[in-house]
């Protein structure tokens, strides 16, 4: 009689320690870190004088939006200006294995540039650059990469965002007057 009891206990027992072992289970994969990466680009202006910028989408050359990124809905504009020293994100990827001048080119066919001077335009394509000595479509043109951590207060705890940001400099000495 006392084996039964001794057996029924000793169950209850492995029940109770299997079911918190579980719980303690859940707990540790709820709490692991997530971590979402993407590849954005930017254009930076580091003239000393406003520029304005046009962007030709890929496909749709006479929208006023753009898509930011791939299958995300969002929106952009094509047109806009940037003072001296400021950015202005252009479009992002998941896909972090891309060159920064493969992605400019999913997104754009040709970017245009007026500065101050409004009879100088600096005209990329995936072609060839005009008013310009490197061209941002190309492999071997200048990107500054930064790797950031996203904003703590914007994402869950146990979420970790990192963007792997590359920008586009457009710098005065580079621009060639013609």
């Amino acid at each position: 009689m006392k084996s039964i009891k001794t057996n029924i206990m000793n169950r209850f027992i492995s029940i109770i320690i299997a079911g918190i072992s579980f719980l303690i289970a859940c707990c540790c994969i709820s709490c692991k870190e997530t971590v979402y990466e993407s590849l954005e680009i930017f254009i930076q202006n580091k003239t000393d004088s406003i520029v304005h910028v046009r962007l030709y989408p890929t496909g749709k050359p006479f929208l006023t939006l753009y898509p930011m990124c791939e299958e995300c809905g969002g929106k952009k504009e094509t047109e806009f200006s940037l003072s001296p020293n400021n950015e202005r994100f252009l479009f992002s990827s998941s896909d972090l294995y891309v060159g920064p001048y493969t992605l400019a080119s999913k997104a754009f066919d040709s970017i245009h540039i007026s500065l101050a001077n409004k009879d100088l335009i600096i005209k990329f394509t995936h072609e060839n650059v005009t008013g310009y000595s490197e061209n941002i479509f190309i492999e071997n043109s200048t990107w500054d990469f930064r790797i950031e951590e996203g904003d703590k207060e914007m994402v869950s705890t146990n979420e970790i965002r990192k963007f792997h940001r590359y920008r586009f400099w457009i710098l005065k000495d580079k621009i060639i007057i013609e």
